[in-house]
């Protein structure tokens, strides 16, 4: 996990230097792009990427999403523009694999929805990099590896749902088996029938999600979930985030056609 160098502001140049990880990337007039970019020193932003385009562009390479690169950038009022850019990573492997690569995209597009302009978090950053770093190496199952970024990152933008005792009445975690997305955590019996979105949340999956929140991507390897724990966990918590975002997530769209394609090919 790399942590975000800090930037260097050149004085009467209006110059920036940091590192960041590509979340987004669009075209742009003729030849052009933008990137949305998420740094640990300078948060959210976009940078223009002049002539990334073209085949001889020196930034055709470092403006693919998911790359990590160091740049340096001249701050706008609302959008940068990059004047030189060195890739650290390229997370290539992610493009070799679609299930791979449909769950970054996914990780890359729920960070971009959830969080705001230019706000500086140096554990995001380190916390993005990281899914990217572990999804692109084939260390852990996407699904697995995905669903621990989610936890972890509900716990640092502050939206943790509750999971340790009945977020409505207060009962004792053993009784909370069911999980209600718009309450916001983990539901008990006598709740229940006042949740119109519960939905089931056995002590399998709270005790799966509590050790994805609680151990780091080198140790998550230990974990050993059944296929339906994660379903478990996969519908509740994208039901929760669904509840929390402004817009629909479309890559959700595309992870749902991947399963659906390899639960048919596994019943043909």
């Amino acid at each position: 996990m790399r942590p975000g160098r800090p930037y260097v502001r050149m004085i009467g140049m209006a110059l920036v230097k940091c590192e960041g990880i590509v979340l987004k990337v669009k075209d742009f007039g003729e030849a052009d792009r933008i990137l949305t970019v998420l740094s640990g020193s300078e948060g959210k932003f976009e940078a223009l990427a002049r002539g990334a385009r073209r085949p001889r562009s020196r930034l055709v390479g470092v403006t693919q999403q998911f790359a990590q690169v160091n740049l340096l950038l001249f701050r706008g009022r609302n959008l940068d523009t990059i004047s030189s850019a060195e890739l650290v990573s390229a997370h290539s492997n992610l493009w070799a694999d679609v299930v791979r690569m449909a769950y970054a995209s996914y990780v890359a597009e729920l960070v971009d929805k959830m969080t705001g302009e230019r706000e500086r978090n140096d554990r995001l950053y380190s916390l993005v990099v990281a899914a990217f770093d572990t999804l692109d190496s084939g260390a852990l199952d996407p699904r697995v590896a995905t669903l621990a970024f989610e936890i972890k990152f509900m716990a640092e933008s502050g939206f943790l749902p509750q999971l340790g005792q009945c977020v409505l009445c207060g009962a004792p975690i053993e009784q909370a088996v069911w999980f209600g997305p718009e309450a916001g955590g983990v539901v008990c019996g006598r709740c229940r029938p006042t949740v119109r979105d519960a939905v089931a949340f056995p002590p399998a999956a709270r005790e799966t999600a509590r050790l994805l929140l609680t151990l780091g991507y080198d140790r998550a390897g230990v974990l050993k979930p059944r296929e339906d724990t994660l379903d478990e966990l996969e519908i509740a918590f994208r039901a929760y985030v669904d509840q929390r975002v402004e817009r629909k997530l479309h890559s959700l769209d595309f992870i749902r056609d991947l399963r659906r394609m390899e639960q048919e090919g596994g019943q043909g």
